[in-house]
This record gives structure tokens, C-alpha cells and sequence, in this order.
């Protein structure tokens, strides 16, 4: 389904003009990921997991070609991200954090159903579908404008729309860290669902006790390179596949 082979990606500094008029942080260009390899089957999720800085929302916006890898390349089905960008957008449904692409002064079955249309469905279609998702991720009966939304609603609401068109795969970027306990509960449950019925998802997270809970493998970053690519089985058995210093890292979230 998802293939990242050796992906790179190197931020060249700002040039004189621009530092000139804006502030930057750095002079010299900076290596945000390195090496970074690994695949996703139908029916897997993968939770990637690193510290702040390890590159998670990076390797997030490359796999979804929103940023050029500098190395390497990102397939979707065999289709090349950078080469065949609306064959991919066919079949991929993306939330990042801080999501922005909701239309606040629609209501949410209103944004729901434009996007349906944007990704093909027809009226019908879409309004059906909309209505389908609004009951499943608990947001019928609030069908208000979005920005009377609360900011947990809004996250659900963008899951809601990732999900319209059916996609094969589904990717996420930390979707729980503004829902209370029973909403994230409730949208794991609704992501495991969808990876049983052989929809691919890859979700970057800082709670290890989800990945513990709904992933097969987890993807260690830090400082931009992959540490480990292993099974969440084999990382709570303590297999001997395991590095003692990632296992001593990581099993404290994860439990044993």
C-alpha cells in the first residue's frame, strides 16, 4: 500500500534577502530527515512515535506530498507521490494537526458535503455519506456552523472529511491531542474498524498507550532518523529482535 524508501529531506537556509526582513532560526541548511524507510500493508496501522523535533510531521506532510523529499521516494500503490499527485489524492485522506482546510462559516454537513463533491462523489453521494460519518464520529445533532465547534468537534469533523471518498489510505497527524478521553477512545475504536476492513493508517502520536492499543508496528524517530521499525508485539514481549535501550525507552508507555 504505503512504501517510503530511504526519504530524506534537508531545508536549504533562508537567502540574504529574506533574512533581511524576517527572523530565522538557522543560517545552514538543516537536516530534518535522514534514511527513513518502511512499508504499510492494507489492513496495518502504523504508529509513529519520537520526541519533539524527531521529524514525525515531516515524514507525515512527504508521505501526503504537501513537502518534497531532498532523497528517496514515497509510493502509494505503486504510483510515485511526486509523479502522479491526483491518482494519489484518490485514494488517500489526510488530518494534520491544526487543521485548517475546514470552512468555518459552513456547517459541518455543509463541509463534509463539499469535499465529497472536490473528490468525486456525486450530491447524492456526498449528502448520504456525510450524514454516514456525522452519526459515526458522534457529531449528528450538531450540525452548526464550524466555528460554534469546540476544538475537539473540529478534530473530528476533519477526520469525518478525510474519510468521505472511501480512501485506501488514512493519515493522520497526533488526531487525539485535543479530544477528551471517551472522543479518543471512540475514534481509536473507529480507526481499528476501518483497518479491519483493509483500510491502511498511518498516525503519528506522542501517546505510546495508543500505539500499544490499536497499531501492528511502530516507527521510532529521533533527530530526523528512523531508530526502529519493529512490531508492538514484539516490543511488549521483550523479543531478543529488540534493542534493550529502545525496548527500556518505549515499555514504560506501552506496558509490558
Amino acid at each position: 500500500m504505503l512504501t517510503v524508501e530511504q526519504v530524506g529531506k534537508e531545508y536549504p537556509p533562508a537567502g540574504p534577502l529574506l533574512r533581511m526582513v524576517a527572523r530565522t532560526a538557522h543560517s545552514e541548511p538543516v537536516r530534518a530527515l535522514e534514511g527513513i524507510a518502511f512499508d504499510v500493508a492494507p489492513g496495518e496501522v502504523l504508529g509513529v512515535v519520537g520526541p519533539n523535533g524527531a521529524g514525525k510531521s515531516t515524514l507525515i506532510r512527504l508521505c501526503t506530498n504537501l513537502l518534497t523529499p531532498t532523497e528517496g521516494r514515497v509510493l502509494l500503490r505503486g504510483y510515485d507521490v511526486r509523479r502522479a499527485p491526483p491518482e494519489v489524492r484518490a485514494r488517500v485522506g489526510v488530518v494534520l494537526a491544526d487543521e485548517r482546510a475546514l470552512y468555518w462559516r459552513l456547517t459541518g454537513r455543509q463541509n463534509l458535503c463539499f469535499f465529497g463533491v472536490m473528490a468525486g462523489l456525486t450530491r447524492a453521494e456526498a449528502e448520504l455519506r456525510a450524514d454516514e460519518l456525522l452519526q459515526e464520529l458522534d457529531l449528528a445533532g450538531r450540525d452548526r456552523r464550524v466555528f460554534g465547534y469546540s476544538s475537539g468537534m473540529r478534530v473530528r469533523l476533519s477526520v469525518a472529511r478525510a474519510l468521505m471518498a472511501h480512501p485506501d489510505l488514512l493519515i493522520l497527524d497526533e488526531p487525539t491531542r485535543s479530544l477528551d478521553p471517551v472522543a479518543s477512545d471512540h475514534l481509536l475504536a473507529r480507526l481499528a474498524e476501518l483497518a479491519a476492513r483493509g483500510c491502511a493508517v498511518v498516525m503519528a502520536t506522542h501517546r505510546l498507550e495508543e500505539v500499544a492499543e490499536i497499531c501492528d508496528h511502530a516507527l521510532v524517530l529521533d533527530d530526523g532518523r528512523q531508530r526502529a521499525h519493529l512490531r508492538v508485539d514484539d516490543l511488549r514481549g521483550g523479543a531478543r529482535s529488540v534493542p534493550a535501550s529502545l525496548r527500556a525507552l518505549l515499555t514504560a508507555e506501552l506496558g509490558p
